[in-house]
């Protein structure tokens, strides 16, 4: 995927839950300005915090906020996504469809739908590298800037003596 995201990223539950269980999630919605999820996934994750899994405890916080929900149009059904595809794979992508943007996902079978479709693809490697290469331009930033701009390359630099 592309440095600069097509926007909105629909973010399926796999997604989701891979951030929220490293902390990475807070980094991935400010990243994204912000990822969506349709309401499929959002009773996924809510279900899956019900059934014990904690740590999708803040992923349930920020649904409606900082993770917003898109609704999918009912005219949006394609029984042709729906019948080869989980639930929450399936409406993400025809989120796209109604609504542009990109799809996150790491299911194979709904990969491969969004690239037959043409569609944006990415899944939770690929948003870790968007994530850890926006951490270090800002690292990079705020170390240039501390220094007085004397290091604009934000690194150090070791003494030859």
């Amino acid at each position: 995927m592309a440095e600069r995201s097509p926007s909105p990223v629909f973010l399926d539950t796999t997604v989701v839950s891979n951030f929220a269980s490293t902390d990475g999630l807070g980094s991935l919605t400010t990243v994204l300005e912000p990822p969506v999820v349709v309401p499929t996934v959002r009773d996924e994750i809510e279900r899956g915090e019900r059934a014990g899994y904690e740590y999708l405890g803040v992923a349930v916080d920020a649904l409606g906020e900082s993770l917003p929900i898109r609704e999918v149009p009912s005219e949006a059904d394609d029984s042709d996504i729906r019948d080869h595809l989980d639930i929450g794979e399936a409406e993400s992508i025809l989120g796209v469809l109604a609504h542009g943007g990109a799809v996150a996902t790491d299911d194979l079978a709904a990969r491969r739908v969004a690239e037959r479709r043409d569609l944006p693809v990415t899944g939770s490697i690929g948003l870790s590298c968007l994530v850890s290469n926006a951490s270090r331009s800002t690292a990079k930033r705020l170390t240039s800037g501390s220094m007085g701009g004397a290091n604009t390359e934000g690194t150090t630099r070791r003494s030859r003596a």
